[in-house]
Formats: C-alpha cells, structure tokens, sequence
C-alpha cells in the first residue's frame, strides 16, 4: 500500500497541469498537501469545507440530489477538483486554466480511490 505522500505526488505527475494536490478534512483542516512550498492552503481547505457544506445544502437538500461527490470550480487562473473520499476527507486537486480536466478527473479519481483505500 502506497502512503498519503506517495499517492499525493503520483496525482501531481499525472495530472498534466497540476499546480497543488491536498488532503482537507470535512473539519475544515488541512491533512496534507502536495507539493510542500509554495500556496499556503490551510484558509483555503476551510473556505472549501465551507463551499462543500453549501453545496450539500443547496444541490442535495434542496434539490434532492443526494450526497455531493464532486465540485469543480474555474477562476481567471485556476482550475480546482474537489472530490470526497470519505465522510471526513475530500482531495483538492488545483490545475493550470488550460489544462486538460478530463486527464485530471481521471487522476482525481484514481487518487481519491487510493485515499479512500489509505484511509479505511
């Protein structure tokens, strides 16, 4: 079995374009992050947690659409993957704004299956 570091490098060589992959908890705290210097993602993993909660409210309360999975989010300079993997966990997985999103979300969810795995 592969280690959180491991899988978390595996999605940034992957995912052509990948700027920053990480580990937040649904607690609004950041697990682990990838790589280690640069973006500083502890306030955006809790303004995400926040983003997530919404969702949740807005699409599968209100909509009843069920559990939120998946949140994809597009800035002026940014591409951002925000996948759940567990109940308490989500990956964050932010891209070049021209990088391709179908190779990433493949990469996403390789990576969230391995983390999910990790942390069962």
């Amino acid at each position: 079995m592969r280690t959180l570091d491991e899988i978390l490098e595996r999605m940034l060589t992957q995912a052509e374009g990948a700027v920053v992959v990480a580990v937040g908890g649904m607690d609004g705290l950041l697990v682990e992050q990838r790589p280690q210097a640069g973006a500083d993602l502890a306030s955006c993993v809790a303004e995400l947690t926040n983003a997530l909660v919404g969702a949740r409210r807005a699409i599968g309360e209100a909509l009843a659409g069920g559990a939120v999975e998946q949140l994809s989010i597009r800035t002026e300079r940014v591409q951002a993957l925000v996948r759940h993997v567990s109940p308490e966990h989500y990956l964050l997985l932010a891209l070049q704004p021209s990088a391709d999103t179908g190779a990433a979300a493949r990469a996403l969810e390789e990576g969230a299956h391995r983390v999910r795995e990790l942390l069962t």
